[in-house]
C-alpha cells in the first residue's frame, strides 16, 4: 500500500468539529481512496516536547503508485479539492507532502473504530535528516523498534513508512524524510499511559543500537477520526 501525508505548515488553532465532518465526507469521494486518517492537535504534552502540533494532518492510503498519481495530476479529483475553501479552511494553504511506501506491524481493527469517531489518538513520528547508510538504518529498524512498539499497552496500530519517488501537480512543498512511524491508541488518555509504561525505557534503550542518522526525530500526539473510500 502506499500512504500519502499532508501536514499543514501553520499551527494555528483547528478548525471546528462540524467543519471538520464536512471535510471527512468530501475526502470520502475521492477516486481510488481505500481509506484515509484525518487528525487533528491532541493538546498534550509527551516528554518528547517537540512543540506545536500542525493544525491538521492527513494519510491517504491508496492501493499503488498509479491510483495515487491519478489524484494528484491536472484531472485529479484530490487536487481540484485542494484549490476549495473548505480545504483552505480546514487544513490552510502551506503544506507539505510525501508518499511513502507502507509498512504494517499491526492493522487497525476498524470493527473498534467507527469512521469519524475521534476518541482516537495516534502518535505520529517522522525523521527529517538521513542516516549514513540508510539500508543499514532500515534493516535494524524494522527488525527491531516495531516489535518493541508491539508491546505497548492498548495500542491498535503500528505501522513504518519509507520513502518513495512520485509525480504531481500539487501546490504543495514535497518533503523527503527518511521515515515516518505511526501509532495509534483508543483514547488520549491510552497513549498517555503507554508512553509512560515500562516500554519506554525498551524504546530509549534501543534508540542507542540505531546506526548513525542526522536529524532526530518529531513527535506529535494526534486525535484521529476515520475516512472510508469510496
Amino acid at each position: 500500500m502506499i500512504s500519502y501525508f499532508l501536514t499543514a505548515r501553520e499551527h494555528t488553532s483547528p478548525a471546528e468539529a462540524d467543519v471538520f465532518a464536512e471535510f471527512r465526507a468530501e475526502l470520502a469521494r475521492i477516486p481510488q481512496l481505500r481509506s484515509a486518517e484525518l487528525h487533528r492537535p491532541a493538546a498534550v504534552e509527551t516528554y518528547h516536547r517537540d512543540g506545536a502540533a500542525p493544525r491538521a494532518a492527513m494519510r491517504l492510503v491508496f492501493d499503488s503508485i498509479e491510483a495515487l498519481e491519478s489524484q494528484l495530476m491536472p484531472g485529479g479529483q484530490l487536487l481540484e479539492f485542494t484549490g476549495s475553501a473548505l480545504w483552505r479552511h480546514v487544513a490552510g494553504e502551506q503544506m507539505t507532502q510525501q508518499a511513502m511506501l507502507t509498512r504494517t506491524f499491526l492493522p487497525l481493527d476498524r470493527l473498534s473504530l467507527d469512521a469519524g469517531c475521534e476518541e482516537a489518538c495516534s502518535y505520529l513520528v517522522h525523521y527529517p535528516g538521513q542516516a549514513e547508510d540508510f539500508n543499514a538504518w532500515l534493516r535494524y529498524y524494522v527488525s527491531h523498534h516495531p516489535q518493541i512498539m508491539l508491546d505497548y499497552p492498548d495500542v491498535m496500530q503500528v505501522q513504518v513508512f519509507t520513502r518513495l519517488d512520485w509525480c504531481d501537480a500539487m501546490p504543495f512543498e514535497r518533503v523527503s524524510y527518511m521515515q515516518r512511524n505511526q501509532l495509534t491508541f483508543p483514547s488520549i488518555d491510552a497513549l498517555m499511559r503507554a508512553l509512560e509504561s515500562p516500554v519506554r525505557a525498551r524504546m530509549r534503550a534501543d534508540n542507542q543500537s540505531f546506526p548513525a542518522f542526522s536529524g532526530g526525530a518529531k513527535h506529535f500526539a494526534m486525535r484521529t477520526s476515520l475516512v472510508n473510500g469510496i
